[in-house]
């Protein structure tokens, strides 16, 4: 009879530690797989509550998931996703006045959730924290975070002048991640904005690529952008050397400095050689062609309004380039980035004249090219007529 008690109070010892143990490990299941947190028991429910949050707000349930969200943060105080669990509630709830406390103190707070990261931006943006949608925003690109969710909410914060103070305030010595949101911030911002926010990060020495920039810049000219193009430039590489749209002089590249949006660049073409030589007139360009076909001697951007213009150069050529007159390919660009060949024309010391049409030409590409045989050329003018 003693063996008998003595075995039936083990199994139930037994299964008294077995039910914890698997509430427990169903909890940790549910880490990983969503469908396993309405088994598991509530008074082990950790890890399964974010799923069953998620469950009851996508079904309509709120006060269920305000509960859920309410034993989240009970349970696990520290971390801001409980927080902003509740918050999403008490807005569905229509307790805005909740919701923005609850925000607050989540705001003051990290997280890994990225529901939480993405609803503590709404809300911020609801309730007017800008500095709180910055402070989250700048730390999802902090971590290397480039999806278009991300795009969406930190171009909407950068549409509002209240947004872009506080996201230029906080920005610091930005590093890996500045490349990227570069590149996103010219082909989205206006240029106000972009301004504001890359001055801010010029003025606290984040690392940016100029390398990358620059080959960038060409695209963004010829998509309309050409405002941001000058301002991104301008801000972080252009180290006090910025070309004007109209300033059609030539620069040597030898001196280390990479072309702006509106410099001349040199192609690598083959048979074709290229040196320069700085004087007090100015930077003139020697060149050679050793091919039977025109090449590319320089390329560069350029915005000229609609209109009839005069193009003029100051050159000298031997050999068959001496009979064979340098010519300036014209190449329209679209708003929308279509390039379309406008025109070839014969450039001359006395000028020659052409047009700008005023559709489907906000910017232009400017070719200058070159027959066989040597020559050099000190300056190219374009003047509306």
């Amino acid at each position: 009879m003693a063996s008998a008690i003595g075995k039936a109070l083990w199994f139930a010892l037994a299964a008294a530690f077995a039910v914890p143990v698997v509430g427990l490990e169903l909890d940790r299941e549910a880490r990983r797989n969503d469908a396993v947190a309405e088994a598991v028991p509530a008074p082990f429910r950790h890890f399964a509550l974010e799923p069953l949050i998620d469950a009851a707000y996508a079904r309509g349930d709120n006060a269920t998931g305000l509960a859920l969200s309410r034993e989240f943060v009970r349970r696990r105080p520290v971390p801001a996703d409980g927080l902003a669990f509740m918050a999403y509630g008490q807005v569905r709830q229509g307790d805005e006045d909740g919701a923005v406390r609850s925000l607050v103190l989540a705001g003051q707070r990290g997280w890994r959730n990225r529901f939480a990261q993405d609803m503590l931006v709404v809300m911020a943006f609801q309730s007017q924290e800008w500095n709180v949608a910055a402070q989250r925003l700048l730390a999802l690109w902090r971590v290397g975070v480039t999806d278009d969710r991300l795009k969406e909410m930190t171009a909407h914060l950068l549409s509002q002048p209240q947004g872009v103070k506080a996201f230029s305030a906080q920005l610091g010595r930005e590093r890996d991640w500045s490349d990227a949101f570069i590149g996103w911030a010219g082909e989205t911002l206006d240029d106000d904005a972009l301004r504001s926010t890359v001055g801010a990060m010029a003025h606290h020495g984040a690392r940016v690529s100029c390398d990358t920039l620059a080959t960038k810049l060409p695209a963004l000219v010829r998509s309309g952008r050409a405002g941001a193009a000058a301002v991104l430039w301008g801000e972080l590489c252009a180290n006090g050397r910025m070309t004007a749209p109209d300033d059609f002089r030539f620069r040597p590249v030898t001196d280390g400095s990479l072309p702006g949006p509106f410099d001349w660049q040199y192609p690598e073409v083959d048979g074709i050689e290229r040196s320069f030589v700085t004087g007090k007139s100015g930077t003139t360009v020697r060149y050679s062609n050793r091919n039977a076909l025109r090449g590319a001697v320089g390329v560069r951007n350029a915005l000229l309004a609609a209109g009839r213009y005069t193009a003029t150069i100051d050159a000298a050529a031997q050999g068959e380039a001496g009979f064979r007159p340098l010519l300036l390919r014209i190449t329209c660009y679209s708003a929308r980035g279509e390039g379309n060949q406008l025109v070839d024309i014969a450039l001359k010391a006395e000028g020659t004249g052409f047009e700008i049409p005023t559709y489907d030409c906000v910017s232009q590409e400017l070719t200058l090219m070159t027959g066989r045989g040597e020559g050099e050329i000190r300056r190219v003018t374009i003047a509306p007529r």
